[in-house]
């Protein structure tokens, strides 16, 4: 089961990362890890650096994905984007944290993205 779930998430990461080049963001690196834990897409657009958690799902269960994120992870990815941005030497940037959202059928093949920007606002 944790191997599927890993097979997945890189699934979804991969959809993620497409979904955002084809939306002009330039991709700054995936997995970032801190401390503090992982951020799964750090991107930038309009000198803006983007925190992306990607949530991948099967199914309509269980709600929307940027409803699994909860203000724990939103504490968490502010975290990860300070330690990210302290040590780009990018501090001075704007930023936000933003949800993509995957859902795969039962062959875990991408039916559908989304992405929600700024959900802390």
């Amino acid at each position: 089961m944790k191997q599927d779930n890993w097979v997945k998430g890189l699934t979804g990461q991969r959809a993620a990362v497409k979904l955002l080049q084809d939306k002009d963001y330039k991709i700054l690196e995936t997995n970032f890890r801190s401390r503090f834990g992982e951020i799964d897409v750090v991107a930038e657009k309009d000198d803006i650096v983007v925190f992306v958690e990607v949530k991948t799902k099967t199914g309509d269960a269980f709600g929307e994905p940027w409803e699994m994120v909860n203000q724990h992870k939103l504490k968490q990815v502010r975290m990860m984007g300070e330690a990210f941005l302290t040590k780009n030497g990018l501090t001075d940037r704007l930023c936000r944290i933003d949800v993509v959202g995957v859902w795969l059928n039962r062959d875990g093949e991408v039916v559908k993205i989304e992405q929600w920007d700024n959900v802390e606002s």
